[in-house]
């Protein structure tokens, strides 16, 4: 039913498994729904549609319950927290399920140009199974505050002082079109609902950006493999047959660094969406998390420990990402340095008692190629910033400004109260 991807020995990580729990993960193409011999797959679509449907009528409970509470700015900012973040990953869910195609074939040709097997005799796929250890963190910190959203109001009600029967709490704060609270039945199915919701939009934020950095990291692998072709690019050839081995390599070389600057393009275009609504919003959420905790009077302690926990979670994410996205910039534009010291010249002919230089038609080839490597690959939010770690200390500094000027207001309304 899923997409079985051409090459077999690929291997996605862990994380991705929850997109095809999410109902995000495209089917084969021979998985026509509506008919009968892909039930699995028309439920399947059924039930991301479900998956896309439950958290955004989730987000509409969070919101009015904002709209409803926009005077109290401690209330306000603490909600935002998880209305923002049901927003950026309602938005990631829509664009996996309307984008099937795009992702299945931006998965083809990553297996076809880009993975790097694990028995391949080099260092480069090591380094990336190692520079893939990075998003476990990430994963850890987002799977515990899921957690403890989820689990906390449970703790509240069977550990915590005597509570109000009829307002027991819920994973978020929320208002919803009924009365969620007038039986045991009701309460148990929209706790396990929202809950639910919540998962959803946690482990779609990690399994996407894994999978983003999965084909960013392997990119930059390539970039590294096509380094050590060109530092080779004038060894072991004939005086004779010189030229002609060297011309070869080079059309090699050339097919393979369009290859990998393609594909790039193609996982630019593909992901543009998502990485607009994860840079406009993370500043904004940095900010109220940060004064939640900074601001908090009276917090229970496990309340806390989740603002903890969600502000080292969205720090860690952003620079994840924007890491992914300055190395592949450095890959990129180390080729031009790499080509540049490739030998070109001859030198190392001239010490094994072959002086003829290299032809210019040759050297043409790779001027014009270090020119055309000037130009980094780089991934953009619809061309609106670049995803690096300059643009990671941008945002931080836009949060700083947004919490000073929220720390601002709210001291002052304090001061006219008093």
């Amino acid at each position: 039913m899923f997409y079985s991807y051409p090459y077999k020995a690929l291997s996605f990580p862990i994380q991705c498994v929850w997109l095809k729990l999410n109902g995000s993960w495209p089917v084969s193409e021979s998985s026509r729904p509506w008919k009968r011999q892909s039930f699995l797959a028309t439920a399947y679509i059924v039930w991301a549609w479900y998956v896309v449907a439950s958290v955004g009528i989730t987000i509409s409970f969070q919101t009015t319950f904002l709209l409803n509470h926009l005077s109290d700015i401690i209330i306000t900012t603490e909600n935002c927290c998880t209305t923002f973040m049901g927003i950026l990953n309602f938005v990631r869910l829509l664009h996996l399920r309307l984008n099937q195609s795009k992702f299945r074939q931006l998965i083809e040709n990553f297996s076809y140009e880009i993975w790097i097997p694990d028995s391949s005799k080099n260092s480069v796929a090591a380094e990336c199974r190692r520079r893939m250890a990075t998003f476990t963190i990430m994963t850890s910190l987002l799977s515990c505050l899921i957690i403890m959203y989820c689990v906390l109001p449970l703790v509240e009600i069977f550990f915590g002082p005597a509570f109000d029967a009829q307002n027991k709490p819920f994973p978020y704060k929320m208002i919803f079109p009924y009365d969620a609270q007038s039986s045991s039945i009701r309460y148990v199915l929209t706790y396990v609902f929202t809950s639910y919701a919540g998962i959803c939009v946690v482990t779609t934020l990690f399994a996407e950006d894994t999978i983003f950095g999965f084909f960013i990291t392997y990119t930059c692998g390539q970039f590294q493999l096509l380094h050590q072709r060109i530092a080779g690019l004038f060894r072991g050839s004939n005086a004779d047959l010189a030229e002609t081995i060297q011309l070869e390599r080079l059309k090699r070389i050339v097919e393979k660094h369009n290859n990998i600057i393609n594909f790039a393009k193609r996982l630019e275009d593909f992901f543009n969406p998502i990485l607009l609504a994860n840079l406009m919003i993370s500043s904004v959420l940095i900010c109220m998390v940060g004064f939640q905790i900074i601001t908090g009077r009276n917090m229970f302690i496990g309340d806390y420990v989740k603002f903890i926990i969600y502000i080292s979670s969205a720090l860690s994410q952003l620079y994840v990402l924007c890491e992914n996205g300055d190395a592949l910039i450095k890959q990129s534009t180390l080729t031009a340095q790499i080509l540049y010291e490739c030998q070109w010249e001859g030198s190392d002919r001239i010490e094994s008692d072959s002086p003829a230089p290299t032809s210019k038609r040759i050297r043409n080839h790779i001027s014009f190629m270090i020119l055309c490597s000037q130009q980094p690959v780089r991934i953009t939010a619809f061309k609106f910033s670049t995803l690096s770690l300059q643009s990671f200390t941008a945002i931080l500094s836009t949060s700083i400004s947004y919490f000073t000027l929220l720390r601002s207001v709210y001291f002052d309304d304090g001061k006219k109260q008093d």
